[in-house]
């Protein structure tokens, strides 16, 4: 099956082919809440998401050639993106109608979105987490023989960048709901609120705040130290986070390109000294497991999924 790539990541990459450089940028680099990290398996894997793999490998696309920016031509699928939107909330509406069923209370969408990630439905979220370390498991518990990346961004930039915009009032005027207009607070929560908040109707890639309330019995997202981006597009995340700029040095921009040899060193150092393994990372010990799972197999089987 074929996906996308991205060369232009290159442009802020960084090679890692000894424990002592991994131990520098990523062991020894303290979770401080404006970075975030996602690691995969395969270098050559590119940040799309699990419904993006699903729609593309389930249909007959024809490819062409794109202008991603800075005359960045990219390889992609050409994409009916009604179709796609549609399939995208009918799994998630269905997976919510199977919870609610079986007895569970009423969730915010961006919950039953990350519920749905984490438990196999295809979404188009696209995991990280605040914890380099826990990112570096995900590019080292598979594919022994391949090198592995790991990607750093902040993904709450957009977000910062359109309420500055938004605050500055560059924009215009804006009106509430009851014609009166936006002051700057007002403005700045406005645009907070559209780029974190999942909505069919809404901007097609947004970064969902987690409400702890509503996950505190997920111990596989808090385990994950789990944050999400959430991108609808025919064109992978890569685009968002190393064409929007052609400074290589924008801060926090980075992809880790890490050597195949050292995923074993690196499991058993992440499992001796920080106690981060697979029974980590997916605990069994959910509160309400048998209910999520349930809902999940019934709308798999509703799919074809």
């Amino acid at each position: 099956m074929q996906y996308p790539t991205f060369d232009f990541r290159q442009w802020y990459q960084t090679d890692l082919d000894t424990m002592e450089q991994v131990e520098r940028f990523l062991l020894n680099k303290q979770p401080d809440g404006e970075l975030f990290y996602r690691g995969m398996a395969n270098y050559e894997f590119v940040c799309i998401s699990t419904f993006y793999r699903y729609f593309i490998s389930s249909r007959e696309l024809i490819w062409s050639d794109v202008d991603v920016g800075f005359n960045s031509m990219v390889s992609l699928p050409n994409i009916d993106m009604d179709e796609y939107k549609s399939l995208s909330f009918q799994i998630l509406d269905d997976f919510y109608d199977n919870l609610l069923n079986l007895g569970s209370k009423e969730l915010p969408f961006e919950t039953v979105a990350y519920l749905a990630q984490h438990y196999g439905l295809p979404t188009d979220l696209i995991d990280f987490s605040y914890d380099p370390k826990v990112a570096l498991y995900f590019a080292c518990c598979e594919m022994e023989g391949d090198d592995c990346s790991v990607y750093m961004f902040d993904i709450y930039a957009r977000v910062k960048e359109m309420m500055d915009i938004y605050e500055s009032g560059r924009v215009g005027f804006l009106r509430n709901p009851d014609r009166t207009f936006m002051n700057a607070t007002e403005r700045e929560m406005h645009a907070k609120n559209m780029c974190t908040t999942l909505d069919r109707n809404g901007l097609s890639t947004v970064t969902p705040i987690i409400n702890f309330d509503d996950i505190k019995y997920a111990q596989r997202i808090l385990n994950q130290k789990g944050a999400f981006i959430y991108h609808r597009d025919a064109v992978p995340m890569d685009q968002l986070m190393y064409t929007a700029s052609t400074h290589t040095d924008y801060q926090g921009r980075r992809v880790y390109k890490i050597a195949s040899a050292l995923k074993a060193d690196i499991l058993k150092k992440l499992d001796e000294e920080y106690g981060i393994n697979k029974q980590f990372i997916y605990p069994n010990v959910e509160l309400n497991l048998n209910i999520i799972e349930t809902a999940v197999q019934k709308t798999k089987v509703k799919f074809g999924l």
